[in-house]
């Protein structure tokens, strides 16, 4: 009886912290959107994923986190971005969400971009018992925080790599947080693709 008790109140709990469905006012103000397939995962292969900027982080925004990981480490980063303002969601096949705490975007010389998102939450933490983690891979930092780093041509069509097997570091030339060693790391999103948003220079 008490253990049951004890997981209805955690799946509460846990329903409790997940992000909230867009309002259709925040849906009509999505600066960019990404869906995607995860791959190479176990557990959380063939998951659907989409990605909803609300909007990109600013200058001052972006400098507090950066500054947080080069001094302070990790778990100064997962602080920080704890304390950072919502810019979106990101969306697994179950409709529970994560906040984004960070988004920012790099051209590509080819005219693509590279997109890159974090969470203050490590994805799968709905399910405790089914963390996601790099099939084959040694999860290089048990980080409880995500970074996405997603890749796309000019067409908007690429792939994406997570901080589930490759460490979180930052950037100077570009001023932002960056998978280390990127080209390195297994693909953990196949199919990225930008959809329409109808937003102008989204």
């Amino acid at each position: 009886m008490r253990s049951n008790a004890a997981g209805a109140f955690a799946a509460v709990l846990l329903g409790m912290l997940a992000a909230p469905a867009l309002t259709a006012a925040q849906a009509k103000g999505v600066t960019a959107k990404f869906t995607a397939t995860t791959v190479n995962v176990n557990p959380g292969a063939g998951e659907t994923i989409n990605i909803d900027v609300l909007r990109w982080s600013t200058d001052e925004e972006r400098d507090r986190l950066l500054t947080a990981l080069k001094e302070k480490g990790e778990s100064q980063l997962r602080e920080a971005l704890q304390a950072a303002p919502t810019v979106g969601y990101i969306w697994t096949s179950g409709s529970l969400g994560y906040s984004l705490r960070y988004a920012h975007r790099v051209p590509l010389p080819d005219g693509g971009e590279r997109i890159i998102i974090a969470t203050d939450l490590r994805l799968g933490v709905w399910d405790r018992n089914n963390l996601w983690k790099a099939s084959g891979q040694p999860t290089a930092v048990d980080y409880p925080f995500t970074v996405v780093e997603l890749r796309v041509n000019r067409k908007g069509e690429g792939e994406g790599k997570m901080s589930l097997a490759t460490k979180v570091t930052t950037e100077v030339e570009n001023k932002t947080l960056v998978l280390e060693n990127y080209e390195a790391a297994p693909v953990l999103l196949k199919g990225v693709k930008r959809e329409a948003t109808g937003q102008s220079g989204g």
